[in-house]
């Protein structure tokens, strides 16, 4: 736990003028926006700009990661019990015109742009990482680090991660004409077939495996009315697979919902820092403290 990378990324916000610090040190760290306040004396000032803002909504909130690996801490038999958590959840993505990826909660397409959606199904637990927030300096430099679990106490922010199990479809859209809810697989196939949209269809496994899933799992193709319906009968086929006892499963970290900011290089920290110090899954002697009433 002692020897954690750090890493730092320099990011200047567009619209925000924020810039962060680049360098390297013992604790795993990493850039966050400057909304976000410290235990310190400029809390008040950055209470004016909160995580509701409409211009930090792409920057917070559900991202899906590559699948990460964790330390697993229980047998084989006790992993799906640890996980016991099941969703569907949804991520749209604006492709920018350098290639980056800008997460958000819109879900309607619009003509000319292009995108990228993400379906994720999931088994999985939530565990954290706990963040401490520096005091910005002259240059409006903040710098987050990673805490310590013994100094857990000490984190102004804890992020939730997603350890867990399933599948992921992911679409790359492009709309040529008129809007095009994103939002839904049906209504991305009523677009297709409509030829208001154009793009391809990927089917990935998460932590899943086995001779019986590799068959279950459709080759990449365009998108249309027969690629959605095959990519939504392998996800039922995979869901139904994942109790089966000739499955593999290993659980691994695939999403984290980032209520830091800092948007893509805030992520690109998180990665960075739970592949160098990869997260104990379940945490040991997780306890809850919870209040103890009396009649």
């Amino acid at each position: 736990m002692k020897n954690l990378l750090v890493l730092i990324i320099s990011l200047t916000l567009a619209g925000c003028g924020t810039n962060f610090l680049v360098r390297t040190s013992p604790v795993s760290s990493f850039p966050v926006t400057s909304d976000i306040p410290s235990n310190s004396s400029d809390r008040a000032k950055d209470s004016l700009n909160t995580m509701g803002d409409p211009k930090n909504a792409n920057s917070y909130g559900y991202h899906p990661l590559d699948p990460l690996p964790v330390y697993l801490m229980i047998n084989k038999s006790e992993y799906l019990e640890a996980m016991p958590d099941e969703t569907i959840r949804i991520a749209v993505a604006t492709v920018s015109g350098d290639g980056g990826l800008t997460f958000g909660p819109a879900k309607i397409g619009v003509e000319g742009k292009n995108y990228v959606v993400i379906l994720d199904y999931i088994k999985f637990g939530t565990e954290s990482f706990g963040v401490k927030l520096s005091q910005k300096d002259g240059k409006g430099e903040r710098i987050a680090t990673l805490v310590e679990v013994s100094k857990a106490s000490e984190a102004d922010v804890v992020v939730p991660v997603y350890v867990g199990v399933g599948l992921r479809l992911t679409a790359d859209v492009y709309v040529k004409k008129g809007e095009v809810n994103l939002g839904s697989l049906f209504a991305l196939g009523a677009a297709a077939k409509a030829e208001q949209v154009s793009g391809t269809l990927v089917i990935q496994t998460l932590g899943v495996s086995g001779p019986e899933i590799s068959g279950l799992i459709p080759m990449p193709g365009e998108i249309s009315e027969s690629t959605i319906q095959n990519a939504i009968l392998s996800l039922a086929s995979v869901k139904a697979k994942i109790y089966d006892s000739k499955t593999s499963i290993t659980p691994r970290v695939v999403g984290v919902y980032n209520n830091l900011g800092g948007g893509e290089a805030t992520i690109n920290g998180f990665i960075s820092s739970l592949l160098q110090q990869p997260m104990m899954f379940p945490k040991p002697n997780r306890t809850l403290n919870l209040p103890t009433y009396t009649e």
